[in-house]
């Protein structure tokens, strides 16, 4: 079926000239002409020409390339500028004799280069511009012999791509810190009470470290997600101390606790102090990594002593059990001067 488009410039021009510049045929307007299209100019119609001379770039792609079209600077003047200057080789690449590329470029209302939209809410956008791509593959595949590829000017869609890396990467690297952990507590304890309470001890931990550093502002790179995968690593140290000391001391609960603090309290205190200092001269370095790796450092550290010490401590306090030193004989108990008494209770 045929039809005949009213273009009244291009029907009023033909009933002269039958060929046009590229200039000319912009100014028609008839970007909507198909090959099966007639126009009527006067008694005669006329269609398309042969598209022989349309897929030779060389015939016409250089006259497209020197139209001039307005251009604004950044004082907001108007100048006359050609095609090649405006679009530079950004959107066409055009090399004297071929078309290497075409590149369109759309707008997007909702995304800036200013603001950081959540991984989510950014994925659905990258979705709709993905199945443009596919819309367009469909449409001008054939014809340019290659498929659309898509990229984004101002990187967020790499940015989304990375978080969700980093992402990954930190909680994958955290949970298996955190199992290793819990294996090296229940080989060093031998008892999975001991080792799920400096577990949770541990968890604590990386949850106040990661909490803190997020209300500060950091956001997740390749340095936060690195920390985050070695933090359970850094949080074991002082609580598997207080754990193994607790599982080899006797008596009643409060009698092992008191134990326990005596034989290490100094020693993980003065770790603790000497961690924290050797990590303050880390917050003056200019160095991204340096500066947050001391800041994620004293907080771990911290945050580690207060939990193995006012944490896991007082859990074992509440719901700790008795163990009875099996080198002692019924009835016995030793004082400092290592003299036995007999319980002469009836």
């Amino acid at each position: 079926m045929t039809i005949k488009p009213a273009h009244q410039k291009l029907a009023k021009a033909l009933e002269g000239k039958t060929e046009f510049t590229v200039a000319e045929w912009l100014a028609f307007g008839a970007i909507d002409l198909r090959m099966g299209h007639f126009i009527k100019a006067g008694d005669n119609y006329f269609k398309p020409a042969d598209a022989a001379d349309r897929d030779k770039p060389e015939t016409w792609l250089p006259g497209f390339m020197q139209m001039r079209v307005p251009d604004k600077d950044d004082e907001d003047t108007t100048s006359m500028v050609s095609i090649s200057q405006f679009y530079g080789n950004e959107y066409m690449g055009w090399d004297g004799k071929e078309v290497k590329f075409v590149s369109i470029s759309v707008e997007a209302k909702e995304i800036t280069r200013w603001d950081r939209p959540g991984e989510e809410w950014m994925m659905e956008r990258y979705k709709k511009y993905d199945d443009l791509r596919h819309n367009l593959n469909h449409i001008a595949q054939e014809a340019c012999g290659s498929e659309v590829f898509m990229t984004e000017m101002n990187e967020k869609f790499i940015f989304m791509n990375n978080q969700m890396i980093y992402r990954t990467s930190a909680i994958r690297g955290a949970l298996i810190g955190v199992a290793i952990a819990f294996a090296v507590l229940l080989l060093c304890t031998w008892s999975p009470l001991l080792a799920v309470c400096a577990t949770l001890s541990i968890l604590c931990t990386m949850m106040s470290v990661i909490g803190l550093t997020t209300m500060v502002g950091w956001d997740l790179g390749t340095v936060e997600a690195i920390l985050i995968s070695i933090l359970a690593g850094f949080s074991v140290d002082y609580v598997v101390h207080l754990a193994h000391a607790y599982s080899h001391n006797y008596g009643t609960t409060s009698e092992r606790i008191v134990a326990t603090f005596s034989e290490m309290g100094s020693p993980v205190f003065s770790g603790m102090c000497t961690s924290v200092l050797a990590s303050l001269p880390l917050f003056l370095c200019n160095l991204q990594f340096f500066a947050k790796f001391g800041t994620f450092l004293c907080l771990t550290i911290a945050f580690s002593w207060i939990f193995a010490n006012f944490g896991f401590m007082s859990i074992l306090a509440t719901v700790g059990t008795e163990k009875i030193d099996p080198a002692k004989k019924p009835g016995e108990s030793k004082d400092e001067g290592g003299l036995q008494a007999m319980d002469m209770s009836p």
